[in-house]
């Protein structure tokens, strides 16, 4: 089975990552406070340092301020539900998932907020573009670091520039993306920055969070057990225990830590073998005439997105299944990607590689779909 949909979840990771895994199951197998025992004191010792290598990884200044979720779209409402007030203005992108769009436009909605979607220009040319878009109540901008339809970057640091200029706070989902050191907050003027960790940081299913330069103030998204301060009715404040209740999932979060130096010990051999299939099949997919590629000549991340004309993207998808290949198609959780393309009625499909793909698998991929009918 050849798998190419590394955009949803990397099927295969380092073997490091597993490892990891099992050490937390078997030789610690407890939660972080929740014991003054030794194996809770060390589970405690684990996540502190976890905390640190995330937010190293992201350029974060503020070397623990991270609140680890299940994934980056609790880690997303945890934010927008949090940091958002009534009367406030939102600008997000053309291409955001709908993690990003649904709890604002819930919001908006039940009648607290407003927003506008930037069209493609002014991501592009945010620095003679973006002021047509500020109004007085403008607080905050939320776009995605790449797009999950077309894998095309999204966010820039000269977006981050204009918004700063503006004094906008800048989050940034950084779910596609995220394990290719394509965001830095401190450099790229980066406030607020949501992750995941089973796309390309290569970490296990059912970890996620949120970095910010500045410790959260506003309300927690759940309320329970922290352990510490158990007498208290609601969740104590502090940081950022009080924005973790419940157990949290240790062996994950330990796969997170070990997968993040994993990539940086590997990241310049991970990203040229990944641009180098990427490139071979952007090339074999424009030479195929009864195929519509979309914006093959962004930078990106390793997806790519393409129709076969006449045929719906849901029978492309199972013809390549036929034939051992895992892709992706229809409406890829981001309708405004689609309306930005035009592929609201046809869906898409989409083809996402990492560096545990081949070239042969690119080269059959592409004969697979040569011999379409």
């Amino acid at each position: 089975m050849i798998y190419f949909d590394n955009a949803a979840t990397s099927k295969y990771k380092p073997d490091v990552v597993y490892d990891a895994f099992m050490h937390y199951v078997r030789e610690i197998g407890t939660s972080p406070g929740r014991g003054s025992y030794s194996l809770g004191v060390q589970a405690s010792r684990m996540l502190y340092q976890s905390r640190k290598k995330v937010n190293a990884f992201f350029g974060n200044p503020s070397k623990t301020n991270v609140v680890f979720t299940k994934n980056s779209t609790e880690a997303i409402n945890l934010f927008i539900k949090g940091f958002l007030k009534k009367g406030d203005h939102v600008l997000i992108s053309c291409y955001e998932h709908n993690a990003v769009l649904r709890p604002i436009h819930s919001l908006y909605e039940n009648g607290l907020i407003t927003y506008t979607v930037l069209p493609e220009q002014v991501l592009e040319s945010p620095e003679s573009e973006l002021e047509k878009y500020i109004t007085p109540s403008t607080r905050l901008a939320a776009i995605t670091l790449a797009s999950n339809l077309t894998g095309q970057l999204v966010y820039s640091a000269a977006f981050g520039d204009e918004c700063k200029k503006r004094n906008l706070t800048v989050f940034v989902d950084a779910s596609q993306g995220g394990g290719k050191k394509l965001a830095h907050m401190e450099r790229d003027n980066i406030d607020y920055l949501a992750f995941t960790g089973h796309k390309d940081l290569y970490a296990l299913p059912g970890v996620g969070g949120l970095c910010s330069k500045a410790p959260l103030t506003f309300p927690p998204l759940i309320q329970g057990g922290t352990g510490i301060h158990g007498e208290h009715y609601t969740n104590p404040e502090i940081y950022p225990e009080a924005y973790e209740s419940g157990t949290l999932n240790m062996p994950a979060i330990w796969s997170l830590k070990t997968s993040i130096e994993f990539l940086e010990e590997n990241l310049e051999k991970i990203s040229q073998k990944e641009q180098l299939l990427t490139q071979r099949i952007i090339s074999g997919l424009s030479s195929l005439p009864n195929v519509d590629l979309y914006k093959p000549t962004k930078r990106r991340v390793s997806t790519v997105c393409f129709n076969v004309k006449g045929v719906s993207s849901s029978d492309v998808v199972s013809y390549l299944d036929k034939n051992g290949i895992c892709v992706r198609g229809g409406i890829h959780c981001a309708i405004l990607a689609h309306e930005t393309l035009g592929t609201v009625k046809t869906g898409a499909i989409r083809v996402s590689l990492n560096y545990m793909n081949t070239e042969q698998e690119v080269d059959y991929f592409l004969d697979v779909l040569r011999e379409m009918k």
